[in-house]
Order: C-alpha cells, then structure tokens, then sequence
C-alpha cells in the first residue's frame, strides 16, 4: 500500500534539498465587484509558505477567507491578484488546460459535502479521477481496491453513496482524492457533516496520510478542537492572516468523553469540556469565560429573529451565492426563506420570510451613487478627492456592468476619470485612455465600451444626469 500512496515527486525532493517552500503565496488579494460599490476583498495581502509534508490549517469564523484561500491554492479561485508558486509554477498564471492537469495530477480534493457521484457505486466513483488521466483499466480498479481496502471501506466497494454513512462517505472521498497521487490534500470544512466519533476518524486518517506518507495536507475549519493536529495554524478574520502560530508539540490523539460522561454533561459543559482539551493551559473558569460571547450571540439571535446559530449558517452560505451572483430579485430570496427544509428553503413563517428578504434585497442591490456625486461634479472644481473619482467609477461600472480584472485596470482608469474631470484631457483623450492596453496606461476596453463610457463621462460633466 505504501507504494500506491506515493511520498512525494522528484521536484519536491529538489525542494526539500533546497529548504524551499512547496508553496509560496506573494501579496495575493481575492476581489469581488472591483471597483464598484459593493466591492469585496474576500483575502487581503496574503503572503504565506507552506513546505513539502507540512499539515497546515486556515482557522477562523464563517466568512473569513479560509476556503477562498483554500480554493486559491487549488486553482478553483478566478479573482486573483498576486502570486501562487505551487513546486515553483505560478497557477495565476496557467493557461486552462494547465490548470486541469494541475487539478488532475497536483492535487487532491475534499469536500464538506462529499461530492460523491450517486448513480455510480462506490468503486467507480473512487477511480473516476483515473479515468480522466487516462490510467490503465486494470491498475486502476486494482489501485481502488487497494484504497477502499486500507481505508476500511471496501466492503462498501459495489455500494452506492446513499447506502453508507456520512463518515463511510468521507473516507470514500479521501480515496478518490488519492487516486492519481496529489502532492498536496486539500481539506475544505470536511468534519462538517459528521459526528464527534466519525470525525475523529477522518482527522486520524489525514494524520496517517501526513505522518506515515508524508502528504502535505491544507485543512480548512472553525473547530478549535483540531487545532493541535497541525504543525502550523494560520489565524485568519475578514480576508487576512491576522497570527501564525507553530504547534511545538503535535498532540494526535483522540480525546473523548465515555458516551456516560457526554450524556451526562448538559450543552454548555460539553462545549467547555471541547475548550479545555483545545486550550490546556486555560483553567476551567478562564474556559468559560471564552464561552460567553458565544453563548450570548446565540440567545441574541434565537430571542431577536428566532433563528439558531446553524439556521445563520445556511441562509448565510445561500446569500453568499447570491451576492456572488448580483442577485437583486427579492423573489429569489423570498422563496429560499419560505420554502420547507424539504425543497431546500428554511421554512420560516412568511412575515419573517418576508422581513429578512427584504433586507438583503438591500444589502446586495446595486448600490445607485448617482445622487451623491451630482453636486461634487456640477462644481467643476479641480478633482483631488479620491472618494470623489470613486464614487464616479463606481457609478460608470454599475451602468454598464463592467467587471475588472486587475488592480492596474483598476488604477489606470481611476487616473483616466482625475484627468477629465479636471479637464486635462477631452472627451476624445479620455477615450483613448480607456481604449489603451494596460502596459500602455490604459483601461483596455474595447473600442464600443470605450465610447459608451466616454459619451456618459460628457453627461456627467455636464451635471445632465440620466
């Protein structure tokens, strides 16, 4: 088995040789809507590096960045400025199809939801990523086999994913993410929709894959349970690394409570009895301090709106997509809230349904910054307020719903917007600024965009707002 599950390739023993990272993040920045109103800084100068056969974790709360940072690191991220260097290529910079051997070959994937195919039994979904490299049919059933049989699921071989548990599932997982041999295992939240014992054994099985086969394993999550796993931890809130701690002394084994002791412990206790083995130094009265805030927070919001802390959770993953989307259609979101948990909604009563949707309506509706530059720009005083060309651009974006791609775009046109506005170019150089290629000071929009953008720039000069 140990021959199926390789240890590393020839570039990262070169690596190892050279005490060089096997992945080298530089100033990378993840933004959504650049430049428009509801712009959005998922990760914020990220520059990080991870060595060959380390088992790293990205903590923190919900919304902080660590699966981003995670997806980033897998390809799977298409707003990305900076540099990822994975055995020393620049992913940012591959072409499609490099990409795809990048994720065929490079790395493997685990997910929170599995991912399993369910019209296929649990031996073909575990060689599917063989099938896509072309591997020999024979070696690859054979590998499979090897795979569910040394992660104690090969009785499950002719099941289907339906038929199995949530952690059988996992492990299943685990073994296609193996199958054309990673450098690096990709964890994203994958304890998430397991119990306390078949979470255990996943974490002891990545540990295994790390420890005895040297994979490099990422895992993604906000228990601070597992924390002592890891031989470093990054620290991460609103897009940023905020600490990097390194885990002097690697604590795997699996603490937990006689099933006597956990029925006997009300909620509070068994979080506290989490807290204590996660932070050892703390005593139990500095613990339950730790727990207030969060106990708090959910009585907030059970007596406020009624809603739990993982009913927050899943309506808040639903609007993260339809952020993602520029959804601004109250319908959509009404629908969601109201619909039973059966069809995939909430099932909140329709006046609450219709409250929070509202809301967000709000939220994710294209912010209108036309009323608010009005009166700046009818003033034709010389432009130095940064807000002042912001706000135009903001507003020159959200009409023609232009979406940038680069900081430089982003820089570049903001300077095009200073110059007209203080009149030190026409309407015709303005246009041309826009219609530039990048590495010449230019927006690079095509030639049509340039003259639609030029042509509303005049109106807004004008103070003819429309």
């Amino acid at each position: 088995m140990e021959n199926k599950i390789t240890t590393q390739k020839d570039t990262e023993a070169k690596l190892i040789e050279k005490n060089q990272p096997m992945i080298n993040i530089k100033n990378l920045n993840v933004i959504y809507f650049m430049g428009k109103a509801n712009e959005f800084y998922a990760l914020k100068n990220i520059n990080l590096e991870i060595y060959a056969g380390e088992f790293i974790i990205f903590f923190g709360p919900s919304g902080c960045g660590k699966s981003t940072l995670l997806y980033s690191i897998a390809g799977l991220e298409t707003n990305i400025n900076g540099n990822i260097l994975v055995n020393e290529q620049d992913i940012s910079k591959m072409e499609p199809k490099e990409i795809e051997k990048y994720h065929r070959k490079k790395i493997g994937m685990i997910f929170q939801a599995y991912y399993l195919i369910g019209s296929l039994n649990v031996l073909n979904n575990v060689i599917l990523p063989q099938i896509f490299v072309g591997g020999a049919r024979g070696n690859r059933k054979k590998k499979a086999i090897e795979l569910l049989e040394h992660f104690g699921v090969k009785e499950q071989a002719d099941k289907f994913p339906a038929e199995l548990s949530g952690g059988q599932q996992q492990r299943v997982a685990i073994c296609r993410s193996l199958m054309n041999e990673p450098d690096v295992l990709l964890a994203d939240e994958p304890l998430g929709n397991l119990d306390s014992n078949s979470a255990n054994e996943v974490m002891m099985l990545l540990s295994d894959l790390n420890e005895r086969f040297k994979k490099t394993i990422i895992l993604v999550t906000h228990n601070p349970e597992y924390l002592r796993f890891a031989h470093r931890v990054f620290y991460m809130k609103d897009g940023a690394i905020i600490e990097a701690k390194i885990n002097k002394i690697i604590d795997r084994t699996i603490k937990k409570l006689s099933e006597a002791e956990e029925a006997d412990q009300p909620e509070i206790s068994r979080s506290l009895a989490l807290l204590l083995r996660a932070y050892s130094s703390l005593s139990s009265a500095q613990a339950g301090n730790l727990l207030i805030p969060f106990k708090a927070k959910q009585i907030v919001l059970e007596s406020l709106i009624g809603l739990s802390s993982d009913e927050l959770e899943k309506i808040s993953k639903k609007v993260e997509g339809l952020i993602m989307r520029g959804i601004d259609d109250n319908n959509e979101v009404l629908n969601f809230f109201d619909a039973d948990t059966e069809q995939g909604g909430i099932g909140l009563d329709k006046r609450t349904a219709a409250k929070l949707a509202g809301g967000i309506k709000g939220i994710i509706k294209e912010i209108k910054f036309l009323e608010a530059e009005e009166e700046k720009i009818k003033n034709h005083n010389l432009v130095d307020s940064s807000a002042e060309i912001i706000g135009v651009r903001q507003y020159l974006l959200s009409i023609f719903k232009i979406n940038l791609t680069s900081v430089e775009i982003l820089k570049n046109f903001d300077k095009a917007i200073k110059d007209r506005l203080n009149d030190t170019i026409d309407r015709d150089g303005f246009q041309k600024q826009l219609d530039a290629p990048v590495n010449q000071g230019g927006a690079g929009f095509d030639r049509r965009t340039s003259k639609k953008i030029s042509k509303k720039m005049e109106l807004l000069i004008l103070g003819k707002f429309k």
